[in-house]
């Protein structure tokens, strides 16, 4: 029986995982429509590395031959890549046709925030910085958003790949250890 590429396994972790990067994107983005949304998006980004780690530990279960440093690490960047493409698309079409103002409105709720706060003096050049910003159109557009997003989704999920890919194979290797003993 032929072997599945690591890369095979990386595609179709993708989708779970880029769904799930979609529902952390548009909780962000309806969090000025859906205030408690925003309250959502932390729990969710803490579970993300345990989404990633049952993906690779599917593969091993699935592949035992994986079950090594290099093809854990590589299937988790793919795999955070595949997901990232799905979830920037999504996030660009919803930034583009449904709610093209976002990143306006909220620079401009983060405005309002620091005023509002006792502290608000403290705060004033970020406020005078914000504000030129809106009025100078130096606000990224949605597209440049996303883009920027999704290179630092990329490159956190390779970290967090390196991460969960070392503790994975030592485990792994501990049990093969212990087995000859």
């Amino acid at each position: 029986m032929k072997m599945k590429s690591v890369y095979k396994f990386a595609a179709e972790a993708g989708l779970p995982i880029g769904l799930y990067l979609v529902c952390i994107s548009f909780c962000f983005l309806l969090s000025l429509k859906v205030a408690f949304l925003q309250m959502l998006i932390f729990p969710l980004a803490i579970g993300f590395p345990v989404l990633l780690a049952v993906c690779m530990k599917r593969m091993v279960r699935e592949e035992p031959a994986y079950n090594r440093f290099s093809p854990l690490w590589l299937f988790g960047i793919y795999s955070v890549i595949f997901g990232t493409l799905i979830c920037m698309l999504c996030s660009s079409l919803y930034l583009v046709f449904v709610d093209p103002s976002f990143i306006t409105q909220y620079v401009t709720t983060s405005i309002e925030g620091l005023q509002a706060l006792p502290s608000a003096e403290q705060y004033m050049a970020t406020v005078e910085v914000l504000q030129h910003a809106i009025d100078s159109h130096l606000l990224p557009t949605g597209t440049q958003f996303v883009t920027t997003m999704g290179w630092f989704t990329c490159f956190g999920g390779s970290m967090l790949s390196l991460i969960l890919a070392l503790i994975i194979s030592r485990k792994s290797a501990k049990k093969r250890v212990s087995m000859f003993r």
